[in-house]
């Protein structure tokens, strides 16, 4: 049983528990510590101390989810306004039906879910033309059995060799990590690990891992990752750009960590540069609309000169 959870994998356990209670309508608190791998202690607290004042305004008990807990075992009833039929704006509807949308494209196989497809053509039907404004989200290119090795070995909580290319450094690694998650961000696809060939965690593009093996060898318990955000370490150089207003679309797809904007539509934006020769690329795709007005050591104010005629250089020679 695994007893370290962090909150997120608190908050994931009782929204799975709390519907399967009700609709069981109860259930043993050895059952659910077992079926959830649950600890005891924390279920009973989570239950006692977080779902017990879930509730709206006035929080007077109709407007409560009730949970009873006596000889072991454990109700839960959901408050009155559970029953209210949920009213959504057009702009709400048409939100929800683009996020399912994008989570038909998470299930496993290549089936949808019954549940999910029925809810998404009732919601167009109500939603009529608008249906056809909402938009359609496609990830990131990932192969779905790299996705597939992966999960499984999530699962299993075993280790995963991997061949990665790395954008920054362009080369390709062979890696040993343990798997924490695998999720999706702004369009693309990240598997969230501890790498032992680097000693650290680590977060890998998945449509950049070429191969992907699981063995037989358990995860690290005791290194054992937790869920990671795009946060840079800080020794790590950064980079002010001034950027011209075609050039908008960095900010969208690299964490930025300060965006200005300029009276003459130009924006300045502070970049995180964990490799130099990502950088580079950057700034050749950009060209003229980019300019390093700021930049720390090693990274110099002349990067984009010195690599464009290094470029230079291998055409001459």
């Amino acid at each position: 049983m695994n007893a370290k959870l962090t909150a997120r994998d608190r908050m994931a356990r009782l929204l799975s528990v709390i519907p399967w209670v009700t609709q069981h309508e109860g259930a043993a608190i050895d059952e659910i510590e077992r079926r959830f791998d649950y600890p005891r202690d924390l279920l009973l607290l989570d239950l006692q101390e977080v779902v017990f004042f879930v509730g709206v305004h006035p929080f007077t008990p109709d407007q409560l989810i009730e949970v009873d807990i006596s000889d072991d075992k454990v109700w839960i009833r959901y408050a009155d306004w559970f029953a209210r039929p949920l009213r959504l704006s057009p702009e709400e509807a048409a939100k929800l039906l683009t996020t399912a949308r994008a989570a038909l494209q998470l299930t496993d196989g290549d089936d949808p879910p019954d549940p999910l497809t029925r809810a998404l053509t009732k919601l167009g039907t109500v939603l009529g033309a608008q249906a056809d404004q909402a938009i359609d989200v496609r990830l990131g290119e990932a192969r779905a059995e790299i996705i597939d090795v992966i999960r499984q070995a999530i699962d299993r909580r075993i280790r995963v060799a991997i061949d990665y290319y790395s954008y920054g450094r362009d080369e390709v690694s062979h890696r040993e990590v343990d798997p924490v998650r695998v999720f999706s961000d702004q369009g693309n696809w990240y598997l969230d690990a501890w790498c032992h060939t680097v000693g650290a965690q680590r977060m890998f593009r998945v449509d950049r891992i070429i191969g992907a093996e699981a063995g037989e060898t358990p995860v690290d318990e005791s290194r054992q990752a937790q869920p990671a955000s795009f946060i840079a370490a800080p020794g790590d150089p950064r980079v002010l750009l001034r950027l011209d207003a075609t050039a908008k679309w960095v900010t969208e797809q690299y964490p930025c960590e300060s965006v200005s904007h300029g009276p003459d539509g130009t924006l300045d934006v502070r970049l995180v540069v964990t490799e130099i020769p990502w950088l580079e690329r950057l700034l050749l795709r950009l060209g003229p609309a980019a300019e390093i007005t700021e930049a720390d050591p090693p990274v110099s104010p002349d990067l984009i000169g010195a690599a464009a005629r290094r470029i230079l250089a291998l055409y001459d020679a």
